[in-house]
């Protein structure tokens, strides 16, 4: 009789709670669906004051130059270049009458000045591919300067024991090396200058960054609490065979 009881009371309930729906209800979309989206919640994140902007223009800047500039510069550093090995060429050391110990100081001359011209002639081609590189500009810098005193030792022993015309061809190609180190020093400078403000707008920025992401917020929230050290209970393999053999052992 209970059993029966149950089924009529079941479906009286089931009946009323057909009656209370309404025609639309029986089609209508799954709750997930007829949701609107979320909305995900970002974090605006406040740029610090103290933030420096690198320069949007590089053109304005003293010593600035375009890369054609810079290997037109480059290529007129060659014509002296070669202007000097030529000049070098025409001595024939063994037709001055020198002592055997200048004639090996003259030598020596020489073959610095070898050495310097092959030294340049690597960086400038080096630097010529990749004019906005300040080491590369350096390393021309530094080798118009090594052989610049090479060049000037030569042209006085020149003067003293050859003809006065070729004393003044080096005396000038002196003078056009002289001129393509000075020419150079500006953009050299602008490239080891912009870097420097680079270097350093970095990392006046990354100090901004970590003094407000880091030091205030620690500041604000005060000190981390330090967790209560707690003895581990490790229940593993071995604690679960110790009290089987416990058992077994127990049994007669």
């Amino acid at each position: 009789m209970r059993f029966f009881a149950l089924l009529i009371a079941f479906g009286l309930l089931a009946s009323c709670t057909l009656a209370a729906q309404t025609p639309g209800q029986g089609t209508s979309k799954p709750a997930a669906e007829a949701r609107p989206p979320e909305q995900i919640e970002t974090e605006r994140i406040k740029v610090p004051e103290s933030l420096q902007a690198p320069p949007h223009t590089m053109a304005n800047q003293p010593g600035y130059m375009e890369p054609a500039q810079t290997r037109e510069l480059l290529s007129k550093l060659w014509q002296a270049e070669a202007r000097v090995k030529d000049l070098a060429a025409q001595i024939r050391p063994e037709q001055l009458k020198l002592p055997a110990a200048e004639l090996a100081n003259f030598n020596s001359t020489l073959n610095a000045l070898s050495g310097s011209l092959a030294s340049l002639d690597q960086s400038r081609q080096m630097f010529g591919s990749r004019v906005d590189s300040e080491y590369l500009g350096f390393e021309t810098y530094a080798g118009i300067s090594e052989v610049l005193p090479s060049l000037e030792r030569l042209t006085r022993t020149v003067a003293r024991y050859h003809n006065p015309s070729l004393e003044g061809e080096l005396n000038q190609a002196w003078n056009d090396m002289l001129t393509m180190r000075q020419s150079l020093k500006p953009y050299l400078s602008f490239l080891l200058r912009n870097h420097d403000q680079v270097f350093l707008t970095m990392e006046t920025n990354l100090a901004g960054c970590q003094n407000e992401m880091g030091y205030k917020n620690y500041k604000a929230n005060g000190s981390p609490k330090n967790m209560r050290n707690v003895l581990p209970d490790f229940k593993g393999r071995r604690v679960h065979k110790k009290a089987e053999d416990s058992e077994s052992a127990s049994k007669p």
